[in-house]
This record gives C-alpha cells, structure tokens and sequence, in this order.
C-alpha cells in the first residue's frame, strides 16, 4: 500500500478495524480473566447508559449542525 495514499482500499480499512477491535475482543472471550476491579457493578447497565447518552449527543449535534449554525 502507498504509504502517501491516506484513502487506502475499503478492505484494508476493514482489516485495520478487525485488528484494532476484533482481536483483543476475542482474546478477552478466549482468557475470561478475572476481572476483581469490576464485581459489584453493574456494567451491562453502564454500557446501556453510555450509548444512551452518545445517541443523544449525536443527535443534537446533528440538529445543531443542521439548524443552528443558520
């Protein structure tokens, strides 16, 4: 790949982001470490909150983008 070709091919791209979040996924599934820094809290919740508040970001960044910079 051209390292001055910043685009690069849709399929590298897919490969890079498989690389990046696929692989230590996996890895942690594989191990099922012991996570101690984690027992009590509810993390199902805190991952639910956490998109939660990132789609209400987007959208009214969205809505900002689209009507308040008029």
């Amino acid at each position: 790949m051209n390292s001055r070709n910043s685009q690069g091919c849709e399929v590298c791209k897919y490969i890079r982001w498989y690389l990046m979040i696929g692989v230590p996924v996996i890895a942690l599934m594989w191990t099922q470490p012991e996570l101690t820094f984690l027992r009590g809290l509810h993390v199902t919740n805190m991952i639910g909150w956490t998109f939660f508040v990132a789609l209400v970001a987007v959208v009214g960044w969205k809505y900002y983008d689209e009507f308040g910079r008029k």
